[in-house]
């Protein structure tokens, strides 16, 4: 049986927390579990099905249900947290909605917007023991696929649940062949402690029978409850509510041999290196208007696009041409691919092996995830030409590229949206948004944002249509397309991109943004696109909480790892917020629920462009990023260096840590 690689802690890691655990400070042992009660009560009375997702789950939509076990008419849930901050909705009948009874909300409290949660004393602390013969099994959810289940190419099955932290002695699986009576239990041997759970894993090698059927069996003290398909019970469950597996249902996951083995190098393409002055922007583009001197007042810089020094970063904290003292979002610095390959010797110094762009698409702004056109590299950036000399330069370089994509929605200069605003209705576009009102105000008005769905509010980025039977807010959670009604022209055009960068370009896969606000369903067609260009394509989506949900041959290979990863090391190493156990016990869940080949390609970020710089989080101390930078380059995954970080470059929020590249 193959040995997990890599996946085991390495030898340096534990030598290293002994180093820097007197640095850290002293052992905290982390707060008592509370018991949460959650209502919602339906405006109109019937039978409904109510879930509740938030930060706590992940946004799981079918995880945690609400009940309404006395038909009062008010469904309830009870949930079992660690103190702290936690966001969330309701699900009634696939809807999401806001608990508008909330005491905060991410937002001002209208349609959409987040119920915030405080889990403190006012709520009834639960301690778990083992030993003591009482078993908490209410908030375990056990479902069947790559969180329980991870087939290796060899044959060999790895398992996993989790049990309440601290709160049993022993789980056991029982499992037989598919068409055999009870044969094997397999005591399962604990392998992680999260801030919540324990994590019990055992590694099975089911031999030739094709698959096998199983229920486990959690054990303290006298006690002994039996979970199986049909949820836990005091006896063992009835054959027909075993688990099972089936490798025809569920397939060995595998992602690309050359990212595991990689360390990512991401650059924001307009600060990194000016290597031709000459296709430095003009703003003389149709969608700029001629707009590119500061508006009167100066209080405003939507209009307002402009060069700056290569060495000045002022304006990126407190804008000089602004009188309302705040950062200038709209200035470019003219970095470009010219100037990435003169350093591409520099880079393959360093060690990178793989190249991460923000997007590369013609757009208005300098970050360019607001496209005019998926389907046209900026030509501030780069011809067509220069840029297949780019790639085949960097091979050469041993480096593989990746290209950030925004799918979710366009900017609203896109070809598309320009049309639906000038033509309504007569435009060939105009179901390719969701319009509330049109016309839009005349030009220089403000836009509000419910004239048609925009990304987060913001009417820079209308939302694509990628369902016509639903609204956008309802359509992400849809897995299945024949639930759906797919809207073929923006599938159809978003699927092309894949052939344009891939088939004519010559790129090696791509960095999804939002991914969780797009359809499911869409994703599967995505990768399969891009297996027809490239077997050896690597995906991989920004998601910042648990992207179990995301991964798989239905959707990408890894994750930008946040969760379970760059939060932890920030809350360690920069802001010392936590000890080494705490560390610990925030990091290992990934270890344990991910499939072990997508472990190996997580991308593990210490900051990034969506982020404060990590140097500047950690006070200016060096050491604190010399102490992460080793343990990120010694972790299971793909390090990722942030252009500048290796130079010790600091910067504070958006556009701030965009700096240039000194």
């Amino acid at each position: 049986m193959e040995k997990d690689r890599r996946v085991a802690w390495p030898g340096l890691f534990f030598y290293f927390i002994l180093v820097a655990l007197p640095y850290f400070g002293c052992h905290r042992r982390a707060p008592a579990l509370r018991q949460v009660t959650v209502t919602y009560q339906p405006v109109i009375a019937g039978e409904l099905d109510v879930f509740i997702a938030g930060t706590f789950n992940d946004w799981n939509s079918t995880l945690n249900r609400m009940t309404d076990e006395d038909g009062d008419g008010v469904y309830e849930a009870s949930l079992l947290l660690a103190p702290g901050r936690y966001e969330y909705k309701f699900v009634v009948n696939g809807e999401w909605k806001t608990d508008f009874n909330a005491e905060e909300f991410m937002g001002a409290g209208q349609e959409g917007d987040n119920a915030v949660l405080y889990v403190d004393d006012r709520y009834t602390a639960v301690s778990l023991s083992r030993g003591d013969g009482d078993i908490y099994y209410r908030d375990l959810h056990l479902e069947t696929g790559y969180r329980m289940l991870d087939p290796y190419a060899d044959g060999s099955l790895r398992v996993t649940v989790p049990a309440m932290k601290q709160d049993v002695e022993r789980v056991r699986m029982h499992w037989s062949g598919v068409n055999g009576a009870q044969g094997t239990v397999a005591d399962m041997e604990l392998k992680a402690t999260g801030p919540l759970f324990d994590y019990y894993q055992v590694l099975l090698d089911p031999g030739g029978r094709g698959g096998i059927r199983f229920f486990f069996s959690y054990e303290d003290g006298d006690s002994c409850v039996y979970a199986g398909a049909g949820g836990f019970s005091a006896a063992a469950p009835a054959p027909d509510q075993w688990f099972v597996y089936d490798p025809e249902q569920l397939a060995p996951f595998k992602t690309p041999d050359w990212a595991k083995e990689g360390i990512f190098y991401q650059i924001f393409p307009d600060r990194f290196r000016n290597g031709d002055p000459d296709n430095d922007p003009d703003f003389s583009e149709s969608y700029f208007r001629g707009r590119h001197t500061l508006p009167p007042g100066g209080k405003t810089n939507d209009e307002y696009f402009h060069m700056e020094a290569w060495d000045s970063i002022g304006g990126l904290v407190h804008s000089p041409y602004r009188t309302d003292g705040k950062p200038d979002y709209y200035s470019f610095y003219g970095g470009d691919i010219a100037g990435v390959m003169e350093k591409l010797d520099y880079l393959e110094e360093l060690g990178v092996t793989i190249i991460y762009f923000n997007p590369l698409n013609q757009a208005k702004s300098n970050h360019k995830y607001d496209p005019v056109d998926y389907l046209k590299i900026d030509s501030h950036f780069a011809d067509e030409p220069l840029f297949k000399r780019f790639t085949a330069a960097a091979r050469e370089h041993g480096i593989r590229i990746i290209v950030d994509k925004a799918f979710n929605h366009t900017g609203d200069e896109h070809f598309a949206f320009v049309d639906t605003r000038e033509r309504g209705e007569a435009s060939p576009y105009w179901h390719w948004y969701e319009w509330h009102t049109w016309p839009l105000p005349p030009e220089g008005a403000p836009t509000p944002n419910d004239y048609y769905d925009c990304w987060w509010g913001f009417p820079l980025h209308p939302n694509l249509n990628f369902d016509l039977s639903r609204p956008n807010r309802d359509e992400n959670m849809i897995r299945d397309i024949t639930a759906a009604t797919p809207n073929r022209e923006v599938v159809e055009y978003l699927l092309s991109v894949a052939d344009y960068w891939i088939g004519t370009l010559g790129i090696d896969g791509f960095r999804l943004d939002v991914p969780n606000e797009v359809p499911f369903w869409f994703w599967k067609l995505f990768r399969q696109r891009v297996e027809s260009l490239d077997r050896d394509a690597y995906l991989i989506g920004e998601i910042w909480g648990d992207a179990l949900p995301w991964l798989g041959e239905d959707g990408f290979h890894s994750t930008m790892n946040y969760k379970y990863f760059r939060d932890p090391v920030l809350d360690f190493f920069a802001s010392r917020k936590t000890d080494a156990q705490q560390f610990d016990e925030a990091m290992a869940p990934g270890r344990v629920l991910y499939p072990r080949e997508a472990l190996l390609a997580m991308m593990n970020l210490i900051d990034s462009h969506d982020t404060v710089r990590f140097l500047t989080q950690a006070g200016g101390d060096i050491r604190r990023l010399e102490l992460a930078v080793l343990f990120q380059m010694t972790y299971v995954g793909i390090p990722q260096i942030y252009y500048g970080d290796e130079v010790a470059l600091q910067g504070g929020k958006d556009p701030d840590n965009r700096r240039p590249f000194p």
